[in-house]
């Protein structure tokens, strides 16, 4: 079987093109003449070769990737470079693909920035060339997954049990700002929104709504305590009656009523979805955020006819929500989240914590304090407070980026 990843004059043009280290393509060339050495592991990589990018046999699950014990023994911390080796060996078919349905070659390198960003997390952790993030990266060989200027994103089922509506009197076919000075009393009046979500009717919430289990570490034999409870959800002819999710993720005792004759359904589960990526490393701005939806919005259907979507969703350690009591409004991280509407979801501080300070600092007693934002998490974790993430969806136009439609109206306080 002939792979071009492993001649050496292919493997250094892809390094060079993937902007790889010289002492990094240095270890895969090392790699690759093993293999074409060695009949035993040569016959290891040409099997996972045609398995994975021939096949799409890809390791999907969020988990380490299972890896042969006759690689690992010849190869010991070598042994993630002989997959990496493998996974790259899939981009000549990949780049054929791009070419296939009409994706340009720079949106092709753009989307494979990943393969340097991970590859050079990877060594700033442990010193030495190696890659871990194969649960990710097959999004990226399988064209499900592309970077569209600062954003990437990828078409998916969308598996909440929320479900979202939108006031049909809404101009222009976005929502508005809601009004200030907004209130919900025991009637559930909806005053002043044109965009709301009714929570999952499976999703068990605490007293305070947000959802059982959000801030503790994840427990298989958890039970919901007695005062845990469920929302209400129940469709009929005249309508749909539920409770609201307030837009920072927290849902509402009241239940309300949404009348056909003044909402619509815009959003359920099983529905497909526009998944928003957000890699690192790149400012996070207003502008560099909504020229990358505007291009998706010419993207995707371009490219994919057959896959309308309904909303634009996330799920980043960005959504965490306490995120806006430690840091300054103008904070981009701050200015990104307050442009989604969030939803409950059991997270924890897990998914804030590998992001902002990884895996190098487990421990927050020793963690390093030399940044804003990691001076903050530590002073509101040292204070005994709770931190979790959520996900978030959003309607508005990529000319409306920027507004904060959906937390623009609501009493932080009041929530």
């Amino acid at each position: 079987m002939d792979i071009e990843l492993l001649i050496s004059e292919h493997l250094a043009e892809w390094g060079a093109r993937l902007k790889y280290p010289t002492e990094a393509v240095d270890a895969l060339q090392a790699i690759a003449s093993l293999v074409r050495e060695d009949g035993e592991l040569r016959s290891i990589f040409e099997e996972f070769h045609d398995r994975t990018a021939r096949r799409g046999e890809w390791h999907r699950e969020w988990s380490e990737l299972p890896v042969d014990a006759r690689v690992q023994s010849r190869l010991c911390e070598r042994t993630s470079l002989f997959y990496l080796l493998a996974y790259m060996a899939a981009l000549p078919s990949v780049e054929a693909r791009y070419r296939q349905l009409g994706v340009s070659m720079d949106l092709f390198d753009d989307t494979m920035k990943d393969f340097l960003n991970y590859l050079g997390d990877f060594y700033d952790l442990r010193g030495y060339w190696g890659y871990a993030q194969f649960a990710w990266i097959w999004r990226h060989l399988t064209c499900e997954l592309f970077r569209l200027g600062r954003l990437q994103y990828m078409l998916a089922p969308f598996y909440s049990g929320v479900t979202a509506f939108q006031r049909k009197l809404s101009t222009g076919g976005w929502p508005q700002k809601p009004t200030q000075g907004l209130s919900l009393g025991a009637d559930g009046d909806l005053t002043g929104l044109d965009i709301v979500l009714l929570a999952d009717p499976n999703q068990p919430l605490r007293v305070d709504g947000y959802a059982f289990g959000a801030g503790q570490h994840p427990s298989e034999n958890e039970v919901p305590p007695a005062q845990a409870w469920k929302p209400a959800y129940q469709e009929s002819i005249a309508g749909w009656r539920g409770h609201l999710v307030t837009p920072y993720g927290r849902v509402r005792p009241q239940v309300v009523f949404l009348p056909r004759a003044e909402w619509d359904l815009i959003l359920q589960e099983g529905d497909t979805v526009l998944d928003l990526h957000i890699p690192s490393r790149d400012p996070l701005t207003a502008e560099t955020c909504g020229s990358s939806y505007r291009q998706a919005l010419e993207f995707f259907p371009r490219i994919f006819p057959e896959r309308p979507w309904k909303a634009l969703y996330c799920h980043t350690w960005f959504f965490t929500p306490q995120l806006q009591s430690f840091l300054p409004p103008e904070s981009n991280i701050v200015k990104f989240q307050r442009e989604f509407y969030l939803y409950p979801f059991p997270g924890s501080v897990g998914f804030l914590w590998s992001f902002v300070f990884g895996e190098k600092h487990p421990d927050p007693a020793t963690a390093p304090r030399d940044t804003s934002l990691r001076r903050a998490m530590l002073d509101w974790i040292g204070q005994g407070k709770e931190i979790f993430d959520l996900p978030g969806v959003m309607f508005h136009s990529p000319e409306a980026w920027g507004t904060q439609p959906y937390m623009g109206g609501w009493d932080r306080k009041s929530i």
